[in-house]
């Protein structure tokens, strides 16, 4: 029976970029596993929280995650480094600038083996989160909670997701992020940080068939055309509701 990590104070952040989820995180007392594939931006986090990794609350991996373990070749966009990617239609998109490196690569299977379950997993990793969703799959223990970053591949996601035991559902519309504060320590989130998590995400959790609803009348329909205008994005969340409720 699969068991979710109630109880861990760790937090994977999967795309970490210029590290202000990992502030977030940091400054809420979790300790933080951030991963992300360009060198630069690892190398600018461990200048920010060199404190925190000094304490040892902190591992900044330089790394891409992916199938298997070994060393891949990832395309850092020039233009748009949240756009980087393994995959170069994802990366090299509204035909912006690139540049080929190779990197090391990860499993989580392998992190989970190497750090522990955390209690949430943030995965932000353009172009191949589906690979993070489909290795949840077969954990005896799963995070508490988990986001991605809605896409076209949106039902894709939540099926997967539901598969894996995760029953309680919501859509955070990421371009309300900047008006928001976190409740526990009054910080603002920055534009394009992922904002707020777990119990502390506004609205009710719905069922899976609930969220699909929803997000085929608000994201995109079940023929796949977008409904909402392209100012707009959203993280998917779930949890297990009846872990959370006794957490």
């Amino acid at each position: 029976m699969t068991r979710f990590a109630k109880d861990s104070r760790l937090i994977f952040d999967l795309g970490m970029n210029n590290g202000d989820d990992t502030g977030f995180y940091l400054c809420r007392g979790y300790n933080v596993v951030a991963l992300d594939a360009n060198p630069a931006l690892c190398e600018s986090a461990r200048r920010r929280f060199a404190a925190e990794i000094e304490q040892g609350r902190l591992t900044v991996l330089n790394a891409a995650i992916w199938e298997i373990a070994g060393e891949t070749t990832f395309f850092v966009n020039l233009d748009n480094d949240h756009w980087s990617s393994i995959d170069i239609g994802w990366a090299g998109r509204d035909a912006s600038r690139c540049k080929e490196i190779s990197v090391r690569c990860v499993t989580l299977d392998g992190l989970f083996g190497e750090f522990g379950v955390p209690h949430y997993l943030k995965i932000d990793v353009e172009g191949v989160d589906h690979i993070v969703l489909g290795q949840l799959r077969g954990s005896d223990v799963l995070p508490l909670y988990v986001s991605v970053e809605d896409c076209r591949f949106g039902f894709e996601y939540m099926t997967t997701l539901a598969s894996c035991g995760y029953d309680a559902f919501k859509l955070l519309d990421q371009s309300t992020v900047p008006q928001m504060t976190d409740a526990t320590t009054g910080r603002a989130f920055p534009a394009g940080s992922s904002g707020p998590f777990g119990g502390e995400l506004p609205g009710e959790w719905l069922s899976h068939p609930d969220m699909v609803a929803l997000y085929s009348t608000s994201v995109r329909d079940l023929q796949g055309h977008r409904l909402a205008p392209r100012t707009r994005w959203w993280d998917i969340h779930c949890t297990n509701a009846g872990t959370a409720q006794t957490q």
